[in-house]
């Protein structure tokens, strides 16, 4: 999966596809981006995805980070109520598997396994 990680961020489009399938999801999601800076939300993903990767490894290493990413998602930051993890999931993996030039099957399990703890752990802190 970390192969595939570095593949995808190589990518300079990357980000941007994945932000064009999810803003496309739903109009919940595409409303929660209104206002957004993309150039400086396209930073923070990039580190959000490094720091769920490290926290499917590690939980301790980086859960201080962590609970810092879920206090932003939570109801008082910008309030992302779980059911958009989902889509925010499949997005991403949409989007490694136009990215990635080794996309498999294995590969797409291997990022939903890496992110799920992340993702439960925010979810948990809403």
């Amino acid at each position: 999966m970390t192969s595939s990680y570095h593949r995808c961020l190589s990518s300079e489009k990357f980000i941007d596809t994945f932000y064009k399938f999810f803003l496309a999801k739903s109009e919940e999601v595409a409303q929660k981006f209104i206002a957004t800076d993309f150039d400086h939300q396209k930073l923070m993903l990039r580190e959000s995805l490094l720091m769920m990767v490290m926290f499917s490894r590690d939980p301790v290493g980086v859960r201080d980070e962590m609970a810092k990413l879920a206090k932003r998602h939570d109801r008082t930051g910008v309030d992302i109520p779980a059911r958009l993890y989902a889509l925010w999931l499949d997005s991403l993996c949409e989007a490694v598997q136009e990215h990635d030039p080794e996309f498999s099957e294995d590969v797409g399990h291997k990022w939903r396994a890496a992110m799920e703890p992340g993702i439960d752990f925010i979810i948990s802190k809403h």
